[in-house]
């Protein structure tokens, strides 16, 4: 589990530094002196337990058959801002496997695909399917994305053992994290 979490640190950190975004507002997340942990997410989906991450990282276990027993999935929202371009996200999934490869020695990944939508508006959503292999041999599928909104960007990183039940979960969590980052705030 510690070293799962600190991949998703380094995960993280590398998309954050790549947005140059900062942590939504106070009034959407929960502020580093509440930390995580005594708030309930903004989203969550059905079957999946809850585990908080540290600060404003929102991380769940899969505990159904149909998302995959141990399946991760976790998310970050940020402030509405500029999405990146196409060329630019290419180049931090390239950072990301370069930073993973060396924080493990012998762990093998490769880029299956990156997907954007059409455009350059809001909003704008980019993902990368990747394959990580452990230097044990054990298979990892992540679908790593980046949403942009109106009201918020989020991250979003969905792993399991199977390709398919890994983009299945994604699925999932985009569709319920797309209504936070395009719905405004309440009045």
């Amino acid at each position: 589990m510690r070293k799962c979490v600190s991949t998703l640190a380094v995960l993280f950190l590398i998309f954050g530094l790549a947005l140059q975004l900062v942590p939504v507002a106070a009034s959407a997340q929960p502020s580093p002196a509440q930390g995580a942990a005594t708030q309930s997410p903004p989203v969550a989906v059905k079957g999946w337990r809850y585990v908080p991450g540290r600060s404003d990282l929102h991380v769940f276990r899969c505990e159904q058959t149909k998302c995959g027993v141990g399946s991760r999935m976790s998310y970050r929202l940020y402030a509405a801002g500029k999405p990146m371009t196409l060329d630019q996200f290419r180049g931090s999934q390239e950072q990301i496997v370069k930073a993973l490869e060396q924080k493990t020695p012998g762990l093998k990944t490769t880029i299956l695909g990156i997907d954007a939508d059409k455009g350059a508006g809001m909003p704008r959503a980019m993902k990368v399917r990747r394959l990580t292999v452990s230097p044990a041999g054990a298979n990892e599928y992540v679908v790593s994305a980046l949403l942009f909104g109106s009201r918020a960007s989020a991250s979003l990183i969905s792993s399991a053992s199977e390709e398919k039940v890994s983009n299945d979960n994604y699925a999932q969590f985009a569709l319920a994290m797309t209504t936070i980052v395009q719905t405004p705030a309440s009045r």
